[in-house]
């Protein structure tokens, strides 16, 4: 799913300002946290509800009075584990994107500007979903899921889709693959939905036509295999850009 955001959905994926430090608190040990401590509120309250004509409606408030009070405890302490988290959003970004702080909020910026894409593997536009979508911006690209990397869109080596990535088991699988002129972290998706890989793709070429789009490809009479060939390709890319 390719989508252009309007200024409400920009803002909604704005928390306090910053799409980063909102798709950052998609995860954290907390929220697992909270939502046992919820879980177990609400299922004392039933089983309270259940044994009042059986025990007695006031040993059914004590009962549910033991466990709901740790639960509320597991509550507080989920908040607070989760708010510390989140107020690191910043330096998972730095150190994982590799990029300075300026950098960083120079990202957000250009995320509220009329060109910023979002785009997908679904078709979710829920709060969690959106947590959890890829964005292109003029100079910056984010991939689709959990990690806290960005990366610069000049960066960016190749991006594309494939039926033919091979497996560990020998086999071969579909898979959706992104990767950068260091070529220590990218992208890989396997098994993705075909379709909105290849609107990724063809959206990703469009924003940056130096970036190879192809799994098998050939330059100067020479074939190349992106997957397998990843540190030539790499090369072939840095020596035909000038980049070092």
């Amino acid at each position: 799913m390719v989508l252009v955001p309007d200024d409400k959905l920009k803002r909604k994926m704005s928390k306090n300002g910053s799409v980063l430090q909102f798709m950052y608190s998609a995860t954290g040990v907390g929220k697992g946290l909270i939502a046992m401590g919820a879980m177990l509120v609400g299922i004392s309250i039933m089983l309270a509800a259940a044994l009042a004509n059986t025990i007695g409606t006031a040993s059914a408030i004590r009962m549910a009075a033991i466990i709901i009070v740790p639960s509320i405890l597991l509550i507080v302490l989920g908040s607070h584990m989760q708010k510390k988290k989140e107020s690191g959003w910043i330096k998972a970004y730095m150190e994982q994107s590799k990029m300075g702080e300026q950098e960083v909020y120079q990202i957000d910026q250009e995320f509220r500007q009329p060109d910023t894409v979002l785009f997908s593997l679904d078709k979710g536009k829920d709060t969690n979903s959106l947590k959890r979508i890829g964005f292109i911006t003029k100079n910056y690209i984010k991939f689709p899921g959990l990690s806290s990397c960005v990366f610069r869109l000049d960066d960016m080596v190749a991006c594309f889709y494939t039926k033919k990535y091979l497996c560990q088991d020998g086999g071969y699988d579909r898979a959706l693959v992104a990767y950068p002129l260091n070529g220590e972290y990218g992208f890989l998706q396997d098994s993705p939905p075909e379709k909105a890989s290849l609107e990724i793709v063809k959206l990703v070429g469009e924003r940056n036509p130096k970036i190879i789009t192809e799994h098998h490809f050939a330059y100067e009479g020479k074939e190349y295999d992106a997957v397998r060939g990843l540190d030539e390709v790499i090369a072939l890319h840095k020596q035909v850009y000038g980049r070092t």
